[in-house]
């Protein structure tokens, strides 16, 4: 088919006419591509892509408008190019792609295989982390396709329900080395915990000076440098204490 430029031309107008941008099957892909050419990321967004691709892989997408529509589109490849000849081709990342479509199809599945999820997960992970060059300190950053995504998943998901601050604070998890992600951790902690100690010298009720002294507590027991996804809904919820005392 690379050399034929006839067979090619069938080729896509059927991937035209089934991936057109209201279809399944392209949400689906645009999910499968982001996971296929996302690398060089932390261990943490990696965590969180596949936690989050889960997610989206159950809630955005019509399971039977799918199925139908992958039915469609073989039905229409063995009919151009004759049954069974597109699963003959050969590809370069095979395995990846391999990985990415049994996880999406197990992810759906409620009777799952806990351990060929494990096992897939655990190669999805290498492959969002692999370094394509050791020498290469800097750690790159998601592509902008990834960063789509998660920014959408995110909204869908919160966008009712987050302030702003709770927002920019996702956008710069998704977005930014853990580093910087424990610098802010940092930094709302501290401005918390000043706005709770300013709140509590000018209060003169007993019972919230007692309840936020325990509030009070456990922010400042909390580790800034821990990034995991948990973590980040503790800074999360303190950034909505903070907006709640300065009344916003």
């Amino acid at each position: 088919m690379e050399n034929n430029k006839a067979e090619a031309e069938k080729a896509i107008n059927i991937v035209k006419e089934n991936f057109n941008i209201t279809s399944q099957l392209y949400k689906e892909f645009k999910l499968f591509k982001a996971l296929a050419e996302t690398h060089e990321i932390s261990d943490n967004l990696a965590n969180l892509i596949i936690t989050e691709a889960k997610t989206a892989s159950n809630n955005m997408f019509d399971s039977y408008k799918l199925e139908k529509e992958k039915s469609k589109l073989i039905k229409d490849l063995n009919y151009t190019f004759g049954k069974g000849f597109i699963f003959e081709q050969k590809l370069s990342s095979y395995k990846i792609y391999a990985t990415i479509q049994t996880l999406l199809n197990e992810w759906r599945n409620n009777d799952n295989n806990f351990d060929k999820v494990t096992e897939y997960e655990i190669l999805l992970h290498e492959s969002l982390t692999r370094q394509k060059d050791k020498k290469i300190e800097k750690v790159c950053q998601p592509n902008n396709l990834t960063r789509s995504l998660m920014k959408e998943i995110f909204n869908k998901k919160y966008s009712k329900t987050l302030s702003e601050a709770q927002k920019q604070l996702i956008n710069l998890y998704t977005n930014e080395k853990d580093e910087v992600v424990s610098n802010e951790f940092k930094k709302i902690k501290r401005d918390c915990l000043a706005l709770v100690e300013k709140y509590m010298s000018s209060c003169g009720n007993k019972i919230l000076n007692n309840k936020y002294k325990i509030i009070s507590d456990k922010i400042e027991n909390l580790n800034e440098d821990n990034v995991s996804k948990e973590n980040l809904s503790k800074f999360l919820l303190i950034e909505k204490l903070s907006s709640e005392i300065l009344g916003e």
